[in-house]
């Protein structure tokens, strides 16, 4: 299944802001040279939509894969092989 930039958009990617001569600059790390500079954090942010939209789109018309957020949970083992749903959790361990 092909999926629209409306779904990526629909994502929460994590941003972070950082603090530049300039101003600001926000950026969504997992997705690699998105950023986006304002005198302000929150015009850095605002401006960082629009960048974003830019990329779903360049990297759809490419067929470029395009990663989505994901998240890292630590769990300690002995509480891992008591769970009783750790079958639907194996497929997404990483050792």
């Amino acid at each position: 299944m092909e999926k629209s930039k409306s779904y990526y958009m629909s994502l929460n990617y994590p941003i972070q802001i950082e603090k530049v001569d300039e101003g600001y600059c926000a950026f969504i790390p997992i997705l690699k040279g998105c950023k986006a500079f304002g005198q302000t954090a929150d015009e850095a942010v605002k401006e960082l939509e629009a960048v974003k939209e830019g990329f779903f789109e360049i990297f759809i018309e490419t067929g470029k894969v395009i990663p989505e957020p994901v998240v890292h949970i630590d769990i300690p083992h002995d509480v891992f092989v008591n769970l009783s749903c750790k079958e639907e959790l194996e497929p997404y361990i990483s050792c």
